[in-house]
């Protein structure tokens, strides 16, 4: 399967229209506003700011995500993954509870539609990808990315550390009153996908447990056998 394949036209930044009417009535924050108001002052006008500075500052970030997991999981096993996994559970919880509260959404769409722009937000906003969208049904949605920070640093493996910011994403969502949703995704660039393909659907499911969690549980558990056959 071939990699993506750059530039390109496809797809949709934070700042891009869906084709949706209704999209028109979205409004797509940001979180941490303050510091993002502070962060456009200090730019304004400059001429010798360069974009992809801060995109290797970012990426030097979630290196050192990735580092700390890695580090807990191989120092205190099993508690300190469950520690990183937490911290890592709250920064995404914080950082949508916060896009939330900056952004509107239209009155009179139904809940997938909802569903559907929230997760625009999510991925061209929180991650700053590149997305291609699209509704299926009334209880299903899907997205393509197109371009992800992390998809030529993480290995497909690494990417189990989105997951656990995504955990805290979807409590925020359901504390805030939206709808209960999961997802799964099934081609991944990292491993030579020509994108990230995601599904969405509203949680079926009887169980207090978010499937998306317990797939991330079972990551886990892999996440030590691999190291088991990493140290031999």
């Amino acid at each position: 399967m071939p990699r993506p394949v750059y530039p390109t036209r496809e797809g949709i930044w934070s700042k891009g229209k869906r084709e949706e009417e209704k999209y028109g009535e979205v409004s797509l924050g940001v979180p941490y506003p303050e510091a993002v108001a502070q962060f456009r002052k200090a730019i304004e006008g400059r001429d010798d700011f360069d974009p992809a500075t801060l995109f290797g500052w970012g990426t030097m970030q979630a290196t050192a995500v990735l580092n700390i997991l890695k580090g807990a999981e191989e120092t205190f096993g099993e508690a300190g993954q469950e520690m990183v996994r937490n911290a890592i559970n709250k920064a995404g919880y914080e950082a949508m509870a916060g896009f939330l509260e900056d952004s509107s959404f239209p009155e009179d769409a139904d809940e997938m539609e909802i569903s559907s722009f929230i997760l625009t937000g999510i991925n061209t906003v929180l991650y700053a990808s590149l997305e291609k969208p699209w509704i299926a049904s009334d209880e299903r949605c899907e997205f393509d990315i197109l371009w992800c920070p992390h998809q030529d640093r993480y290995t497909a493996f690494d990417c189990r550390v989105q997951r656990y910011f995504v955990e805290g994403m979807f409590q925020a969502l359901e504390d805030k009153g939206n709808e209960k949703i999961t997802a799964w995704v099934d081609k991944l660039i990292p491993h030579g996908a020509e994108c990230c393909h995601f599904v969405v659907e509203k949680r079926k499911d009887s169980g207090e447990k978010n499937p998306w969690h317990i797939y991330s549980d079972e990551l886990g558990k892999k996440a030590f056998k691999k190291m088991k056959t990493e140290q031999k």
